[in-house]
Order: structure tokens, then C-alpha cells, then sequence
């Protein structure tokens, strides 16, 4: 459960608190950026577009809903449009790819966590921190306890009310009751001491977590992980809940499912059951998979408006489609038919189709800048259970000998458009991490200091194809796995093998589907396997930074599978590391303690200094801007987006204050 972008699963794919003691945040005009919550005080017009969507307003005449004065909450959240007040109607399609791509449908329509990310991002530690579905938030005791304080006439989708019992029972009837968690229940909700924080309800609009000690990163993780559950509709989902329905097995055996656990975990995803009352703007009206595209309607009990006190969203529906490869969606964006769009499109090989089709597809391209810091990684698989070929990966002599054997400014002109510049697996600039020597080490394309390095490994002898030798007299051959969604990537290693091939070793590039290719790493079958790399995050969730150190079994598997094994079971499991590795995770334990900036800082450094001597992968370059799509009638959308993957776009940009119009 890591704030990663990928697909499947409740949680998807890849800060520090500020104030300490006592800070109370009141989203106020002042304080709280494009966010007000004080009441829009006037009852009077708002203008022509009036205070609901006219398919509302009919609604609300023919008797089917209350007056939208009675949908709203006492105090609803007030969105400050990003350019202009819009105005009602209109379809937003967009895409996602595959069904299995629900993180797109969180990040657009379903970023509605507790607290949010304002607008402008810094980063974790330093982009501030807005009441979103709560009012206002204090943090208590330097930060042992978070309470938070509910809007007052706040409903579900169903128009049932929102209250202390949705977070009562999403804490402790979903997120740390144990049967749900056979396995282990996600360190977010847990003290050092593995015990679950204690939850309050102070009263039926104010809830409070309370830990044993400072929790640092609690606000970071509700904001930036998407599908994080900190509230959920009790009145709906306690029919499939053993606690409150002693036939909740029968009903899972009528869904198809054998028990009860596994039918719920269904009924609490919105995408996938659309009776699922929900707080987002559009609500799913087709379960993801039935049919060729999810719709999503407006929510008419959605408790945000714009400063004129109109009832958002402005756009009526959603229409996802649901297309099956890059190229499709590709495609479709160069034809005009997706409105707003971000992710997997965004490449150099697609932009010249991308770019050409501007004026004819009624489109512009917007920034979407890239939160990994590297076009590909390669991981060696240094806990390989066959001992003859751990020796070879291990060697860090022969790491070094293939990176200097790498042409990576060749790659760079070749495959990525002259865009970037050589670099290893490390922070980039514009990082508090930054590390230039980290990420420039090794990265001098250099025939004779790989050679030298390849020799001063041990691997002297050749075969008659010039091939070294093991010490077992075998040549050195291994295979590199790589997804083939990943084009960029296969290209690269073609280029990689003919410069490994030139110093004498030999690579087999194994080109498969994503699922197969975890399949192989996460089983430490893998013997070397490549990737993006990612940012190194100091508020990082209990798998991050995996990238650095062998904190995740499941990230970590490409180049220690063994080491994270053992340091996710508490030594029950896999390997133990070696003493600078061991070193590493007890740095990185403390470093998530840590609820002071600085000192998670220096800590997080010291973490940085052993990869750097560790050497566990071999990074191509520095990423290359990538790029979304708006279509020239669909306003008050940014001209640039981090691609964080905590930040989540569009989500903190609000989609809800999206509209469509003719008028420039």
C-alpha cells in the first residue's frame, strides 16, 4: 500500500506536518488557497446559470429531490474556479487503459480524500495542506493525535447523512478489523508498537486518531494515497458485514463469492458497484467491465459550490472509455475525441501524431512533468537462489563495468529525443535530496574503465566468442526482463546489448506482459529486470523508496528479493542483508518516526550514502517532460501538472470546477 500509480487492487500504483504542537487549520479565504469554506451568505441570482444544474432544478420541481438549499451542508466547501466561474453541461470522455486502469478514474472523479493538496505543488513536505471533506483539522500533541471536524449537513450520494459512525466504522470495522487483514493490518493505522491508533468520536461531527507516539506523515498519506479508506457509508455497507448481519456469507454466496470478506471488499469500491453510495462529484452508473465505457453522472448531493454559491460539479457526466492499448488512445486523442487527458500517451515517439493533430483534433498540449527520476533502471537480482550466478550480479566490480560499458548519450538522441541527460538511479535536481555525485557516478560512457572494472571483478578469461567466464568456466550470460508497455525500454536494451556484447558480456532481452513479468520478479526467478525510477520520498508509506534500499518485497525483488523479504517479515522470511544494507532499513525505520523535517531530512541522506556505495541499479537519464492533452472548449484545467505520484492529477486541480463552453 504505497502511494504508487499502478493498476489493480484497492490502492493502486508509485511530507512533513507543519506548526507542531497544536496546529489548527481553519480553511479560511486566507488561509486556505483556492479553497473557502465560509457559507456563501447570498441567496440572491448567481446569474443565467443559477444555483444547480438545470437537470437538477427539474428534478427538484417534479418532486424527485429536495431543494439543492437542503442537498448542500451547512457549510459547504467553496471552490475558487482556476481561470473563471464556468458554466453547466456537457460530457467529459476520456480514457482509461484496460479496466485495470482504475487509478485514472480515482485520480479524475474520485480524489476526495479527508484532507487535500493545494492547487501548487512543492512536493510533500512542502505543499500546503487543505480541509477537503472535513472542515477544519487540528493536530494535537505534536502529532499523536489527529482530530478532525465534519461538515454539519454533509450527505452521501443516496442523500443519507454523513456522520462519526461512517469514520467509526470505516477505521474499525474496515480498515484494522482482523479478519479483513489476515495478513497484517497497513502501518498507517498502527503505533510503533504494532498496536491500531484508538479512534474517537468526540461527537457525531468530530473524529480523532489517536497514537502512541508522533505519527509522522499521517495527513501526507490520507492526501496522497489514492483509494485510502477513512470513511464509508455505514447504513449501506453493514448488510455485508458480519459484525451486523449474521447472513453477510449468504449474501456473498449469492454475489458469486464464498464469504463475506471478499464481498465486501467489492461492495466498497464505487467503480465496481455502483449502489456504493459515494462523496464524489460523478457517480458511476455501469460497473467497470460491463460494456465498453464507464458513465458517471452528477452527484446531486455534492457539497462543494463556486464563490457565486452554485452547486458543483459544472459538467453533467463522464463518459471513460475503456480502450485496450496505447496505440488506441493515441488515436483517439489525435482524432479530437478526448476532452481532457493525462497518462501513458505522453511519450516523444507519440508527440510529433500528437502535435500535428492540434488544430484538427481542437486540442492543445499541456505540461505533465514527469515525478520519476529516471527513463529506466536496471536491478540485479543480488539474492539469486542460484549461488553461481548471485556471485556474478552481486559483484559490484562488474555492475560498474557495465555501466561505463552503456553509450547512454546514444540512447538519449536515439530514443528519447535528445531529452535529458545520463544519470543513475538518484533524486534530480530541484530534490531536497539531491545528490549530484549519487546520480552522476559510473554514467562516462568509457570502454577501457569497463573493461578494467569487468577485470578487476575476476572475469579475465574469454571464451572463443569473447565471451568472459565465470569461475566455473561458463560464459556470462543472463537475461534482462522487460514489460512490453514499455517500448522505450526494449529499444534501450537493444542498444545496452550491443554495448555489454563489446566488453564481453552477454545479454538475452526477454520482452513480456506485465503480469507475467511480476510473476517472474517477485518469485526471485529474475536475474537482471528493468524499470522507471522513482523519486525518493521522505514521507513515504511502508513499501516506498524501494528504489534505494530493499524496504518493499514486491519493488525491491529486482535486485533483492531475499533482503526485503526478511525485512518485511521482522526476520521470519527470506535473508538477512548484509550489515550496510541492515544499516540502511534501521535508518529508514527511524527516518518514518521522525516527525521533525530536519532531522528526516539528514536521516534520509544518510540512507542515500550507503546506495550510493551499494550501487543496486543502473540508471539511463534523466526523464523527459511529458505531456497531457485539453481540448480549446474545455476550460479551467492548469497548463501543467506534476506527475508526483502522490500529488494524483488531475485530483488537486479540482475537476469539479472544470466546464465546457464555446466561448474562449
Amino acid at each position: 500500500m504505497t502511494p504508487e500509480r499502478t493498476f489493480g487492487g484497492p490502492m493502486g500504483r508509485r511530507a512533513v506536518l507543519r506548526g507542531g504542537v497544536g496546529l489548527f487549520v481553519a480553511a479560511t479565504a486566507s488561509a486556505c488557497s483556492f479553497f473557502e469554506t465560509d457559507p456563501s451568505g447570498e441567496e440572491g441570482s448567481s446569474g443565467p446559470k443559477g444555483k444547480e444544474a438545470p437537470s437538477l432544478k427539474d428534478r427538484v420541481d417534479a418532486g424527485d429531490l429536495p431543494p439543492v438549499a437542503e442537498r448542500l451542508p451547512d457549510n459547504p466547501l467553496v471552490v475558487e474556479p482556476l481561470d473563471r466561474v464556468g458554466v453547466y453541461g456537457g460530457s467529459w470522455h476520456s480514457a482509461m487503459l484496460t479496466q485495470e486502469d482504475m487509478s485514472w478514474l480515482r485520480y479524475s472523479m474520485g480524489y476526495e480524500p479527508l484532507v487535500r493538496w493545494a492547487r501548487e505543488w512543492g512536493g510533500t513536505a512542502g505543499t500546503e495542506m487543505l480541509p477537503n471533506v472535513c472542515e477544519s483539522y487540528e493536530v494535537l500533541e505534536d502529532g499523536k493525535e489527529y482530530r478532525f471536524k465534519l461538515r454539519r449537513g454533509l450527505r452521501w450520494s443516496d442523500g443519507e447523512p454523513v456522520t462519526a459512525a461512517d469514520f467509526d466504522f470505516a477505521y474499525n470495522d474496515y480498515n484494522v478489523y482482523p479478519p479483513l487483514h489476515p495478513d497484517a493490518i497497513y502501518e498507517l493505522w498502527l503505533s510503533q508498537s504494532g498496536e491500531p491508533a484508538r479512534f474517537e468520536a468526540i461527537d457525531d461531527y468530530t473524529v480523532s486518531y489517536v497514537y502512541e507516539e508522533p505519527k509522522a506523515g499521517f495527513l501526507e498519506q490520507i492526501a496522497g494515497i489514492s483509494g485510502l479508506t477513512m470513511f464509508l457509508p455505514k447504513h449501506y455497507l453493514q448488510q455485508f458485514h458480519e459484525k451486523y448481519n449474521e447472513d453477510a456469507d449468504r449474501l456473498a454466496e449469492d454475489a458469486g463469492m464464498s464469504r463475506w470478506v471478499d464481498n465486501i471488499a467489492l461492495k466498497v469500491d464505487p467503480w465496481v458497484n455502483t449502489d456504493m453510495p459515494t462523496l464524489n462529484a460523478w457517480v458511476a452508473q455501469n460497473p467497470v467491465g460491463e460494456g465498453t465505457s464507464l458513465v458517471a453522472e452528477r452527484n446531486p448531493y455534492y457539497w462543494k459550490v463556486d464563490p457565486d454559491g452554485s452547486q458543483l460539479p459544472y459538467i453533467d457526466s463522464m463518459v471513460c472509455e475503456i480502450v485496450q492499448d496505447v496505440e488506441v488512445e493515441v488515436l483517439k486523442v489525435s482524432n479530437g475525441d478526448l476532452d481532457m487527458q493525462l497518462y501513458h500517451f505522453g511519450t516523444i515517439r507519440n508527440k510529433p501524431v500528437i502535435a500535428r493533430s492540434q488544430e484538427e483534433g481542437g486540442y492543445e498540449l499541456i505540461d505533465f512533468v514527469p515525478d520519476i527520476v529516471n527513463t529506466m533502471i536496471i536491478g540485479f537480482n543480488q539474492t539469486h537462489p542460484d549461488p553461481a550466478v548471485r556471485a556474478v550480479l552481486a559483484n559490484k566490480d562488474f555492475r560498474i563495468g557495465l555501466s561505463y560499458a552503456i553509450n547512454r548519450q546514444k540512447i538519449i538522441d536515439t530514443i528519447y529525443g535528445g531529452q535529458g541527460q545520463p544519470w543513475q538511479c538518484a533524486p534530480i535536481p530541484g530534490s531536497d535530496l539531491h545528490d549530484p555525485e549519487l546520480g552522476e557516478q559510473y554514467v562516462e560512457y568509457d570502454v577501457d574503465l569497463a573493461n578494467e572494472a569487468l577485470d578487476r571483478a575476476g572475469y579475465t578469461e574469454r571464451n572463443g566468442d569473447g565471451i568472459r567466464l565465470r569461475e566455473d568456466g561458463s560464459p556470462i550470460k543472463f537475461n534482462v526482463l522487460v514489460v512490453s508497455d514499455f517500448p522505450d525500454h526494449v529499444d534501450a536494451l537493444d542498444l545496452i546489448r550491443a554495448d555489454w556484447r563489446e566488453v564481453g558480456v552477454d545479454a538475452t532481452i526477454q520482452r513480456m506482459a506485465e503480469t507475467l513479468y511480476w510473476e517472474r520478479v517477485e518469485a526471485g526467478e529474475a536475474e537482471a529486470a528493468t524499470w522507471t525510477g522513482g523519486s525518493f520520498d521522505i514521507r513515504t508509506g511502508g513499501g516506498g523508496n524501494h528504489y534505494y534500499l530493499p524496504s518493499n518485497p514486491r519493488g525491491s525483488s529486482r535486485f533483492g528479493s531475499a533482503w526485503a523479504k526478511w525485512y518485511s517479515a521482522g526476520g521470519r522470511d527470506g535473508e538477512e542483508p548484509p550489515a550496510d544494507v541492515r544499516e540502511q532499513l534501521e535508518l529508514f525505520d527511524e527516518m518514518r518516526a521522525t516527525f521533525d523535517a530536519e532531522e528526516a531530512t539528514a536521516l534520509a541522506r544518510e540512507i542515500l550514502e550507503i546506495t550510493k556505495d551499494r550501487l543496486y541499479y543502473l540508471g539511463i537519464s534523466t526523464p523527459p517532460t511529458e505531456y497531457g492533452i485539453v481540448k480549446t472548449n474545455f476550460h479551467n484545467v492548469p497548463r501543467s501538472f506534476p506527475g508526483a505520484v502522490a500529488y494524483q492529477a488531475p485530483g488537486p486541480s479540482s475537476p469539479e470546477q472544470y466546464f465546457i463552453s464555446d466561448e474562449a
